[in-house]
């Protein structure tokens, strides 16, 4: 959040800055000192903020004041403020050097500091407060963070406008404000909500005009890409518009198309393993770099008057065993440069991809209209790929394209369908100049995977009753127009009918399961609540915990059973990594905390039972401390049974000891003793939290 108002600021400042004093005679030192005086009454900035700067934006009639606080002394770090004119406070943010990097355990609540937003929001916004839904995102804590996060949404009658918003983070140690930002439009009109259709009515527009459809979607798994069928809706971003029923893009957004347009050179090994020869036999037939820019310029009819730029061979990230030229060439000089970036197959010589840019004609007349745009581009797919041609379909375009009063340039998207089933991700796009007939863009993605067969498949019917009993669709505002500069209408918001977006709109096909977009099944984000824990002496550490999402599988957390290694393990990864997502406990857990030298490969037991000394071996490694373990002869013996831990661990058991991380019974460890769970979630706790 800090990156997001800084950057904010900076580029306010740089590109929209005006000096304060071309602003004297609007009494804008006035509204300066107002602003000022308001701000360090409302958040408490002291006379020690001795250091002030500001800047001033003035667009579209909207005034904005951009003040910051600091110390002379470089100790109290620095406060910003973002104003309006009317006094609306649209960011606040307080930044200080966090010198102590040891996780903390919180001193106010999760709900307190709800309570404390809420409060600040009524306080510094109390326009706006009136207006806005907290949205709960049920996530667990970050154990790495001294702040709770909370996420606002505006409502106009208690229906949602998610274009509008408020983020605020607070402090979990003092409940102070650490960062507060609001995006909110003054201007907007909001469409009344009387005539508006059903939800019943809009379910059924929605099965009618939008639907499901049966696709073939991607998994990844080893590196590895597999298809499975799902039931989803080929846009996921189309709802209907709730006055007239008719479909409506529900947002605009952009399509990137990232490639990894590097390569190196690699030295080969005298011997090679199976991988590498067939990575070897996977280039043995590839076309010359020289072969490659014949066929570039051939393709496109390019003179010599085109030079190449550049030009490199690179895998195809969907197809590994597939390799691809990358060529850009250029003609001409500034302002009258034009350039064309081209791919094709290294070894089918078929085009990928290109795309022309340069000056535009502006006296060029449009000679063809859609219809024949689309006949002129089927006609090009026919004769660069004509075997792909009968195996695709026009997608329709319900997004909003934001074109001159005499549109020049066409786009289509044709996807590709086996068997009245859509693959998704198989595509071609496609534009055309309609001043001359001329194609400005191609690009095809066609995949190579087995397509599993289509038996056993649910009924359509029964995917539509899991898509609005489970998922469901919901009344809320839009704005169409956010990204149209242009349009009078810019600053309406209207109501539609979409699906909820708090789960995947992918519905296996096979068994009707909710899927993800990794093809598992979907789980919402829970906090775990046990309830076997009641007796444990560690019950109230299990429950902290688990609010970190340092958890267990199950609905029980067995506190009394022995704890194997890969439970333990599974423990400290999370503990370790917030961000870890423990998908494969026998083969990524391992593979990961190998790498970063929790546990070394010939230690891998998962079944078995974890001892103690066991346990805080892993746990020093995770802190990084076991070089210093290593060096056993410099520590003492601290117990009466010293003598019974492992001599190469004496180091560990010392450090463990000193950090609380461990305690001793009656002057004895038990070195052996094996770990219970609830041993091991004390013991994780005292890793993360002890000295708290």
């Amino acid at each position: 959040m800090k990156k997001k108002v800084c950057l904010l600021l900076a580029l306010t400042m740089i590109l929209t800055a005006i000096p304060f004093s071309a602003f004297a005679e609007e009494n804008y030192d006035k509204q300066l000192k107002e602003a000022i005086v308001k701000s360090r009454e409302l958040f408490s900035i002291g006379k020690e903020y001795d250091k002030f700067n500001h800047r001033i934006n003035s667009q579209e009639g909207r005034r904005i004041f951009y003040l910051n606080w600091s110390d002379s002394k470089g100790k109290l770090g620095s406060i910003d403020v973002t104003m309006t004119v009317d006094g609306t406070v649209l960011g606040y943010g307080k930044w200080k050097q966090n010198v102590d990097e040891k996780p903390k355990l919180p001193k106010v609540s999760k709900e307190e500091g709800l309570k404390i937003a809420e409060e600040f929001i009524k306080k510094v916004s109390p326009q706006v407060a009136a207006n806005i839904k907290y949205i709960d995102r049920q996530q667990p804590l970050n154990v790495n963070s001294d702040n709770y996060n909370y996420y606002f949404v505006r409502t106009e009658k208690g229906i949602p406008y998610y274009g509008d918003n408020i983020d605020i983070y607070i402090s979990n140690s003092t409940g102070e404000i650490r960062n507060y930002y609001v995006n909110w439009d003054e201007d907007l009109i909001f469409q009344d909500s009387k005539d508006v259709i059903s939800p019943e009515k809009a379910q059924k527009l929605y099965r009618e005009k939008i639907g499901l459809d049966l696709l073939y979607k991607s998994k990844y798994a080893e590196e590895k890409s597999t298809r499975y069928l799902s039931y989803a809706p080929l846009n996921v971003n189309l709802g209907i518009d709730a006055k007239d029923g008719n479909v409506i893009a529900l947002y605009d957004y952009a399509v990137y198309n990232s490639e990894d347009m590097g390569s190196a050179d690699k030295a080969v090994e005298s011997e090679l393993n199976l991988a590498e020869e067939k990575a070897v036999e996977d280039i043995s037939d590839l076309i010359s770099q020289k072969d490659a820019e014949k066929v570039g310029r051939e393709i496109l009819s390019l003179d010599s008057e085109y030079k190449l730029e550049y030009i490199n061979l690179y895998n195809n990230w969907r197809n590994d065993s597939d390799y691809n030229w990358q060529m850009e060439f250029k003609k001409g000089t500034s302002p009258k440069e034009q350039y064309v970036n081209l791919r094709i197959d290294a070894k089918t010589k078929d085009i990928i991809s290109f795309y022309k840019y340069g000056p535009e004609d502006v006296n060029s007349k449009v000679k063809y209209d859609e219809k024949q745009a689309l006949n002129i581009a089927k006609e090009y797919i026919k004769k660069v790929n004509p075997d792909k041609f009968e195996s695709i379909e026009l997608l329709k375009n319900f997004e909003k394209q934001q074109f001159p009063a005499e549109q020049r340039i066409y786009y289509f998207n044709f996807i590709r369908k086996i068997d009245n089933a859509y693959v998704e991700g198989d595509e071609i796009l496609i534009s055309v100049d309609v001043t001359n007939g001329e194609i400005m863009e191609y690009r095809i993605d066609w995949s190579k995977e087995e397509f599993p067969p289509k038996d056993n498949l649910i009924s359509k019917d029964k995917a539509y009753n899991k898509l609005f009993d489970d998922i469901g669709m919901e009344l809320k505002y839009i704005n169409p127009y956010i990204y149209d500069e242009t349009s009078k209408a810019q600053k309406k918001a209207i109501l539609v009918y979409g699906l909820n977006s708090d789960k995947p709109a992918n519905i296996d096909a096979n068994t009707g399961t909710i899927l993800n977009q990794r093809g598992e099944p979907f789980k919402s984000p829970t906090v775990v609540s046990y309830k076997d824990i009641d007796k444990s002496y560690a019950k109230e550490k299990i429950n902290i915990l688990v609010q970190y999402g340092i958890t267990l599988s199950g609905e029980e957390f067995k506190p009394k059973e022995k704890i194997n290694q890969k439970d333990f393990l599974c423990l400290l990864a999370k503990a370790n990594d917030p961000y870890y997502r423990v998908d494969d406990i026998e083969g990524n857990l391992y593979n990961y905390l190998i790498n970063i030298g929790i546990i070394k490969e010939n230690e891998k037991s998962p079944e078995k039972i974890v001892t103690k000394e066991e346990g805080i071996k892993y746990i020093i490694r995770a802190l990084k401390y076991d070089k210093v373990a290593d060096i056993s002869e410099i520590y003492k013996d601290l117990f009466n049974d010293t003598k019974d831990i492992d001599p190469t661990l004496k180091g560990y058991v010392s450090i463990a000891y000193g950090l609380k991380i461990v305690e001793g019974d009656k002057g004895y460890l038990n070195p052996k003793e094996e770990l219970k769970r609830e041993d091991a979630a004390n013991m994780i706790y005292n890793y993360l939290f002890s000295g708290n």
